[in-house]
């Protein structure tokens, strides 16, 4: 027998979507909080794990550790560029391939998620506004007196004679 809930829970869950996928600054900064978020704890708890296997490698999961599972089959490249399963390096090997690929991705996140909100509004506010273009000022104009300027030329060029 279904659960009558069920249908009400799916709808409820579909309309949280779509507000999600909505363009308002206040949902975008959520969604971009929450995303920040999760990858952080996402990589944090990746180097944790690395960190327990250093110290027991021997918990490594079967799936992993045999020679033709799928995980490591599925990445020729990494095979030869980590240690063998089972020693207390592999772990941090592959958990400092997947954070240095997903550190990029954190940042870009970090980034959009401060420039999101109200900051992003004022942004918008700037890029539909026009220009202000200020009035260039007058130039100046300076009256020089020549003879002045000569006479000073002049005694600068004459040679230092000393009394």
């Amino acid at each position: 027998m279904m659960d009558p809930y069920l249908p009400v829970i799916a709808l409820g869950g579909l309309a949280l979507l779509l507000v999600l996928c909505l363009p308002l600054a206040g949902v975008q900064k959520l969604v971009l909080e929450l995303s920040a978020w999760g990858l952080r704890l996402a990589l944090v708890a990746l180097l944790a794990a690395a960190a327990y296997l250093w110290f027991h490698p021997g918990d490594l999961p079967a799936q992993v550790a045999d020679p033709a599972n799928t995980f490591l089959s599925n990445f020729p490249g990494l095979r030869g560029a980590v240690p063998d399963p089972g020693t207390p390096y592999f772990g941090a090997c592959v958990a400092a391939c997947v954070v240095i690929v997903l550190l990029p991705v954190l940042a870009v996140l970090d980034v959009s998620r401060k420039l999101a909100g109200w900051r992003l509004r004022r942004l918008r506010a700037l890029a539909v506004a026009p220009p202000v273009v200020a009035p260039a000022p007058a130039p100046a104009v300076y009256r020089v007196n020549r003879r002045a300027a000569a006479d000073a030329l002049a005694e600068a060029h004459k040679p230092y004679r000393a009394s």
